[in-house]
């Protein structure tokens, strides 16, 4: 019987261990045990740690930083000829999702003690550094297209980015909103104040 289970192994596939780790970590936190994780996945600890060779590595495969591929792939193939409005609100309906979980996988990292400067060292690009990449590509294309003004289209992509990540992470912290606001109202909010700015322009038109 014993021989059979750590056979197992071969017909699961890396992505089927990675995801049920994921499951674990998020739920347990780092110290969740290797034979907790093959637990779940119906083989051994040691037969586990065939494919990772210790828990830092599966936990670093599993939870490590990512590019999310859902909102990336929307704004590669973007903008189309819609109103910008639309367009930003798909972009970051999945941005929402994307930082959720993101702010999960990272409180994971920092429990676990891993030096996240040198986990983002082994990236010829980090990540993040090409989430504002191809964020503020997508921004100069939508201008190039008349749907926006010419900005400083990185600092954008940033403000951008930051005011999605931040909600996320408060709300993570403090177990609710910190705005008191459905994600839906959030992101409302926001577009309206990216697109339309702080000032009042009103009375300048009228008087013009």
């Amino acid at each position: 019987m014993r021989d059979s289970v750590l056979v197992r192994p071969r017909t699961i596939s890396d992505e089927q261990i990675l995801e049920t780790a994921k499951r674990c970590f998020l739920e347990h936190g780092p110290s969740v045990s290797t034979d907790a994780i093959a637990a779940e996945l119906g083989v051994s600890g040691q037969a586990l740690l065939k494919r990772f060779h210790n828990k830092q590595e599966l936990m670093i495969a599993a939870v490590g930083p990512c590019t999310a591929k859902t909102w990336t792939d929307l704004v590669e193939r973007g903008p189309d000829d819609r109103p910008f409005e639309i367009q930003l609100r798909e972009i970051l309906d999945e941005l929402a999702i994307f930082f959720v979980d993101v702010v999960k996988r990272m409180n994971v990292l920092r429990w676990s003690g891993v030096d996240m400067h040198k986990l983002m060292s082994q990236f010829d690009e980090p990540p993040p550094v090409r989430d504002l990449r191809v964020l503020s590509a997508y921004l100069k294309r939508a201008a190039a297209k008349g749907l926006i003004r010419a900005v400083d289209y990185s600092a954008t992509a940033m403000l951008i980015l930051t005011s999605m990540h931040g909600p996320a992470m408060l709300t993570e912290i403090l177990g609710s909103s910190p705005t008191g606001q459905t994600q839906n109202e959030y992101i409302s909010h926001f577009i309206d104040t990216l697109l339309h700015g702080l000032i009042d322009h009103s009375s300048s038109e009228q008087d013009t």
